[in-house]
């Protein structure tokens, strides 16, 4: 039995949104446990609103310093907690989990960081899905962990503030438009901005609204897109907590693998991903009951993980009706 849970994964959007099936299966095993989770700023905004958690501990380690950070050890020591799951496993998420003392603290195995675990996980190389890879550090405890969709919760208020964020941006009718992001991280992971430009023309000659979305930086990647097109809003400087409501409020979104598409997905929303060097299998575990496709080609160079390639054939040679098409189905235009 365990009465004081800690689960963490310190980083990132999508990698946080990936770990909320852990949530509620730990919430299943134990529902009358208290629950907390810990990430680094602003990660833990994604968070905000589930039910199955008592509280979300959002640390900026960049500003905390080493009193922070000791602070921050001090406190997790004094909340006793019986069980802590740790499912980034890098060296400050181990030195955290270890300062807990809980009387089981769950890992990956790394060599140098075992010592911060008493029970260090070996997920099989067979366990593809990323989901499937954070339930193993349960079924290691022997607690009943099927797979479930990634979810992520707002309100009613929440869906109300980002109807007006997006209201504030020049979108007439959030319900009814599809936030089309062009940016992501690396170059390698980018449709061809001049097929997004296509894209957005497309569904507007069907009628359809489209508006676009840019994260921090992403702004060389939406101004091709917008090149005579005025009227294409533009949804930027948005908070993550902002962009979740700004998604939840969308009728659905199209973008590049990334984390804005698993905080769309991890919604319920219509979600259409353009997958290149990365692998579905791993990163896409939304196909089984979801309202969110993934649109990839095979090629024999994929998957090569690369952030930057000189051709990116893997992307080029999806075209823009193959994209239109799946959108168009998923969203509901009565």
């Amino acid at each position: 039995m365990a009465d004081r849970i800690l689960i963490s994964r310190l980083r990132y959007m999508g990698d946080v949104v990936l770990t909320t099936p852990c949530i509620r299966r730990l919430k299943d095993n134990f529902p009358g446990a208290r629950i907390d989770y810990l990430a680094q700023a602003p990660f833990g905004d994604l968070l905000l609103g589930n039910p199955f958690l008592n509280k979300v501990m959002s640390v900026d380690f960049r500003t905390a310093g080493t009193s922070g950070s000791l602070g921050l050890m001090w406190k997790l020591l004094r909340s006793r907690y019986d069980l802590a799951i740790d499912l980034l496993s890098n060296p400050r998420s181990a030195l955290l989990t270890a300062s807990t003392l809980a009387r089981r603290r769950v890992g990956t195995y790394h060599l140098s960081r075992s010592w911060a675990y008493n029970l260090n996980v070996r997920v099989p190389p067979s366990v593809r899905s990323a989901v499937e890879h954070h339930l193993e550090h349960l079924r290691a405890l022997g607690l009943s962990a099927p797979a479930s969709l990634p979810e992520l919760f707002v309100t009613e208020d929440d869906k109300k503030q980002g109807a007006r964020l997006l209201r504030a941006a020049g979108i007439e009718a959030p319900a009814r438009t599809v936030l089309i992001q062009p940016g992501a991280k690396w170059q390698a992971k980018r449709w061809p901005s001049r097929r997004f430009a296509e894209l957005a023309r497309s569904l507007s000659a069907d009628g359809l609204r489209a508006a676009l979305l840019a994260g921090p930086g992403e702004e060389p990647y939406t101004r091709p897109v917008l090149s005579g097109r005025p009227e294409f809003p533009i949804v930027s400087d948005l908070r993550l907590r902002e962009l979740v409501c700004a998604l939840s409020a969308a009728a659905g979104y199209v973008g590049n693998d990334g984390g804005p598409a698993h905080v769309s997905a991890a919604l319920g929303k219509p979600t259409v991903v353009v997958f290149g060097p990365s692998e579905p299998d791993i990163w896409f575990p939304y196909g089984a009951g979801g309202k969110a496709v993934c649109v990839y080609d095979e090629i024999p160079c994929r998957p090569c993980h690369l952030h930057f390639c000189e051709h990116v054939r893997c992307l080029e040679g999806i075209g823009v009706e193959r994209v239109a098409s799946e959108i168009r189905k998923l969203v509901d235009w009565s």
